[in-house]
């Protein structure tokens, strides 16, 4: 091998090192990046609670038109099994919708990873710590670290409300499908027909 060839080889060997070093992110790019990921998730869990919201209060409104159909099809339909049957769904999907908007949080330690993180965010239990404790825990943190056990913490918190308000969901199809099946049902009840069905 001569020369040329030799330092042909270690010239690109010195490039591809240079690109490498160069797509491998700097501490600030990193710490930028965990910020971006947790304002994300911090509005993906506050969508969740407004979703969950608004979910209720349409629900809790269609119920009056969905209840003058009923009465419409049989006029014992408040006696009728069917629709306490219903009820129970209604109440149920309500809240299923209200455990979305309640507080989540995954259990303790479970993302940790085995870092120790020192309560940048969050403290804990104030009765177990002090001030000068606090105060001492927080001088030898890790930036990155703390940032990074705060980004899966929201991240598990923000899985937790999106299967809460998928169960939601499931409840309110179940509702809407309970319905159609109650209205045929008392629709083929006559005036006179007095039973478990069609009321008494």
């Amino acid at each position: 091998m001569n020369s040329g060839e030799a330092s042909g080889e270690s010239d690109g060997v010195g490039e591809q090192q240079s690109i490498a070093d160069e797509s491998v992110p700097g501490k600030e790019d990193r710490i930028d990046f965990l910020k971006h990921a947790i304002a994300f998730s911090e509005w993906s869990i506050r969508s969740f609670d407004t979703k969950a919201q608004i979910s209720i209060a349409a629900f809790v409104l269609s119920m009056a038109p969905l209840w003058s159909i009923l009465t419409s099809a049989h006029p014992r339909a408040g006696s009728s099994v069917a629709i306490v049957v219903l009820l129970v769904v209604f109440v149920t999907t309500v809240m299923l919708f209200g455990f979305v908007i309640l507080s989540a949080s995954p259990p303790p330690g479970q993302l940790s990873g085995g870092w120790q993180t020192k309560g940048l965010f969050y403290v804990g239990d104030p009765n177990l710590l002090t001030t000068s404790l606090a105060a001492y825990r927080l001088k030898g943190l890790a930036t990155e670290i703390e940032l990074a056990a705060e980004t899966l913490k929201l991240a598990a918190i923000r899985n937790i409300k999106s299967r809460r308000l998928k169960h939601a969901l499931v409840s309110t199809a179940v509702f809407y499908a309970a319905f159609v099946v109650s209205f045929l049902l008392l629709r083929s009840c006559s005036a006179t027909d007095k039973s478990w069905l069609c009321g008494y």
